[in-house]
């Protein structure tokens, strides 16, 4: 019996230190033009619905690691493909924003493929339809949340200290240690 005990425990300890070292990182695989330095364009939307300082605080909070420069551009060139971001409505409920991406044949692609472009939405009606929740802190956190997947970071379980975290809550003052580990690892060394 004590024999089985010890192969029980030795093979429970193995698996947890094998298995456990396959763990998947935060973030999607492949690249995207750019990598972690996208330009960004404004559609006429986000000034319309008073949204240009929410998708700006979004943008400084990856800016906060130096290997992240995601630059505003006032020019959307099929040149420079820049992503574009857009404020608009949907069904949905609950469903606060998305990003799409594309190749440079203009065709959507999975998270995983080669990304030229990105179109970032965030939903006014369904951000407003949070009553009290419709805050600046929470709506930047989902400007954040939607940015952070143009450089590739992937939805983050909920104890994590992330802005990739679905759902809806006030945005960190500065990229959390996490977050800016998360794109160290995705972008150790591009461009």
């Amino acid at each position: 019996m004590k024999n089985k005990y010890l192969y029980l425990m030795t093979f429970s300890f193995l698996a947890v230190f094998l298995c456990g070292s396959f763990a998947s990182a935060d973030y999607f695989s492949g690249t995207r033009k750019n990598g972690s330095k996208p330009m960004a364009y404004y559609h006429s939307s986000v000034a319309d619905y008073n949204y240009t300082s929410h998708y700006d605080a979004g943008r400084t909070y990856w800016n906060g690691n130096s290997r992240v420069n995601i630059a505003r551009t006032l020019t959307n060139s099929t040149v420079t493909r820049p992503d574009i971001y857009y404020i608009g409505n949907t069904a949905t409920a609950n469903f606060y924003g998305q990003i799409v991406p594309y190749n440079s044949s203009g065709s959507t692609v999975g998270p995983d493929d080669y990304w030229d472009y990105t179109a970032v939405f965030m939903y006014d009606n369904t951000m407003r339809a949070t009553g009290s929740g419709y805050t600046s802190a929470n709506i930047r956190y989902n400007a954040a949340h939607e940015i952070g997947h143009t450089i590739k970071m992937a939805h983050v379980p909920i104890p994590y200290n992330s802005v990739m975290v679905q759902g809806w809550r006030a945005v960190p003052g500065s990229i959390t240690t996490y977050d800016s580990g998360e794109v160290n690892s995705k972008w150790p060394s591009f461009p």
